[in-house]
């Protein structure tokens, strides 16, 4: 089945979505549209070629492709491919795959993963990091990465990480270990 597809240029004062209502709207162009999974496979594509922080500047990518799409439709779209919002280490966020989320993980460089590192307390064998809001998935991933012998295990929440130490090693174990496999956090560990 094929279904049309609207190229709109330039985008209608009135609506981003005008059909000649207006006069102002101009050069109209149909395309044709192959089927949901060409949708698809574009979503994919813009989202591992390019920084893309919002759905709507996902939606207007899409629209100047000549996509007619809803919010509604490219927020069933993301959900159906899984997509994810990540901290990009520069205080924003931005769509990732699945399959990138993992290597996001294990191939991001010290500084990347554990940017949203604060600091770190403990009492006992539990350890508390506190992550700038957000940034506590990637810093627990980090940190399971590692595989940090003293380290059993991490929990992240918000902007908390629980962090578990084995029996018979220390929270100066833990933060010496830390310290080894992150070397940029000298000045948050000691």
């Amino acid at each position: 089945m094929q279904i049309f597809k609207l190229f709109i240029t330039p985008v209608c004062t009135f609506s981003n979505f005008c059909i000649l209502l207006h006069p102002e709207c101009i050069n109209i162009h149909l395309f044709l549209m192959e089927n949901k999974s060409q949708r698809l496979a574009e979503i994919k594509r813009i989202i591992q070629s390019e920084h893309v922080t919002s759905q709507d500047e996902l939606l207007q990518k899409l629209i100047s492709q000549g996509y007619l799409i809803t919010q509604a439709t490219l927020s069933r779209d993301l959900k159906l491919l899984k997509v994810a919002k990540m901290p990009d280490g520069g205080g924003s966020y931005r769509y990732v795959l699945p399959n990138a989320i993992t290597s996001v993980h294990i191939s991001s460089s010290s500084k990347q993963t554990m940017d949203g590192f604060l600091s770190i307390e403990f009492s006992g064998n539990i350890g508390v990091i506190k992550t700038v809001p957000a940034f506590s998935h990637t810093v627990a991933s980090a940190i399971d990465a590692a595989d940090v012998t003293s380290i059993l295990g991490t929990l992240a929440g918000n902007d908390t990480v629980l962090l578990v130490t084995r029996e018979g090693f220390t929270s100066s174990d833990v933060k010496q270990a830390l310290l080894k496999e992150f070397p940029d956090l000298i000045d948050k560990l000691l």
